[in-house]
């Protein structure tokens, strides 16, 4: 797609008219009806979610909820947690109180049903629990005996690479369990990436956007423990099979801090999904545009610096491309350079953590084209790879739940979703004519270019492939 063309004029015009009404959807802001300031006690409060349009682009905070009633203190939050935790779940971490905010959702919600965990948790919680930082050793150290067993599997990616198919599969089994986007890691990754992007600018962190958890490595691998641990008790004691094995398959920023997770996971098992880089940015913008005449719009007039619609995403989407590797890249700051530099940089890091920790860098490589082409065998691969004992064949295995994942779409009608088919609907490759042509893959070579020595371009396999 050449940009400057004389239709720059049409593309103008329709681009300012979407964003019109970008502008006048955008909520307003208001004050928040939550503390601002450090939480000494745990404490317990009833809440009603908002209606948030942008649920998957928002981010995680208290502020998604309105409170309701009287805070209730909890003074013995380890003996509480240890009691209740089956009906409370991770959520984010508030760094102005300095608090893991977990949630208790509607009686009869599956959490894990859908593709997204947080968004779940968003759409039906009822309850929140928030444990001073401080005291969440104390509150994993209660049940650390109950999830002494429970293996944990970690799901780094590219994003629209099979990965939400994956823990549906994981889901059919009864060996093991899958939740999708726990927010908090991310919470965790970004707080560590500002703070990285302060110290460089050669500013010092104010204390309070500088918890003690996040002051050293230590801590911060001890904070990550702890957490987890609380995560596998909701996690374990919530599943009605216990199942002992939790895949954790993380946003694609998390890659950024994989190596705190080894340190504080080294018995953990990794695994690695990714997509063609053109595939993988038409996907999204397929998501973002829904129609090619939009997504051209607004591409042609952020190159033709008439407007930048980019500033929508968040921190976890531009980390990437804020590095000053791709500081000479064309087209610095538009959706275009995001979404390739957000690629290309989740990719250079798979790279280079397989360079570093072979062992644990990565126990299982998939390829998004060899996922769809061959689901079953892709699924078995895997599971004997991380040394699963699995079969479909085996006693107490639902063969019609498992063939429903791997006939169905695995995101229709959820806002993953770019084909907005209804829940339920069958999954079908899509022939449609494609978005992306030269000037795409001239530029994302550009970006790959700037990635690093070891991307040499959009189709570019990591080592350890499953073919």
């Amino acid at each position: 797609m050449d940009v400057f063309t004389v239709v720059g004029a049409i593309a103008a015009l329709i681009a300012v008219c979407i964003a019109v009404f970008l502008f006048v959807s955008q909520p307003t802001s208001r004050s928040s009806p939550w503390p601002k300031i450090k939480q000494i006690l745990a404490y317990t409060q009833n809440v009603v979610p908002k209606k948030i349009t942008k649920l998957y682009m928002s981010g995680c905070s208290l502020d998604d909820f309105i409170p309701v009633g009287e805070v209730t203190a909890v003074h013995d939050v380890a003996r509480f947690f240890a009691h209740h935790g089956s009906k409370f779940s991770v959520y984010t971490i508030d760094w102005a109180q300095e608090v893991l905010v977990l949630i208790r959702h509607v009686d009869g919600v599956d959490l894990k049903a859908g593709p997204i965990f947080f968004v779940a948790q968003k759409r039906s919680a009822t309850e929140v629990l928030c444990i001073p930082l401080e005291k969440l050793q104390a509150v994993a150290t209660a049940v650390a005996d109950k999830v002494a067993n429970v293996q944990k599997i970690f799901i780094f990616l590219t994003g629209r690479c099979g990965s939400t198919l994956m823990t549906r599969l994981v889901e059919s089994t009864s060996v093991a369990q899958a939740v999708s986007e726990p927010h908090v890691f991310t919470d965790i990754c970004m707080a560590l990436h500002q703070l990285k992007q302060s110290s460089q600018r050669g500013q010092s962190p104010i204390p309070r956007s500088c918890p003690t958890v996040l002051s050293s490595k230590e801590f911060t691998i001890a904070l990550l423990r702890n957490l987890c641990t609380v995560m596998n008790y909701n996690l374990l004691m919530s599943d009605p099979r216990c199942r002992d094995v939790i895949f954790y398959k993380l946003k694609m920023d998390v890659i950024l801090m994989a190596d705190l997770i080894a340190g504080a996971f080294p018995s953990a098992k990794t695994i690695f999904m990714y997509r063609n880089g053109l595939e993988f940015t038409e996907s999204l913008a397929r998501l973002y545009f829904q129609r090619y005449v939009v997504y051209w719009a607004i591409s042609s007039v952020e190159c033709l610096r008439l407007w930048n619609w980019s500033g929508d995403f968040p921190d976890s989407t531009r980390c990437f491309g804020d590095n000053p590797k791709y500081s000479t890249v064309r087209h610095r700051g538009t959706i275009s350079f995001y979404l390739y530099t957000w690629w290309a940089g989740v990719m250079q890091c798979a790279v280079d953590l397989q360079k570093k920790q072979p062992g644990y860098f990565f126990h299982a490589v998939i390829d998004y084209s060899a996922l769809v082409n061959n689901k079953e065998k892709t699924f078995h691969l895997l599971m004997k790879k991380l040394g699963l004992r699995w079969s479909p064949e085996d006693p107490g295995e639902d063969k019609d739940k498992m063939k429903n994942a791997l006939i169905k779409d695995s995101q229709a009608g959820t806002v993953l979703s770019a084909k907005q088919r209804s829940p339920g609907g069958r999954w079908a490759p899509d022939v449609s004519s494609r978005w992306t042509g030269p000037w795409e893959r001239e530029y994302i070579g550009e970006v790959c270019r700037h990635a690093g020595n070891d991307i040499t371009g959009p189709g570019f396999l990591l080592p350890g492939t499953i073919l």
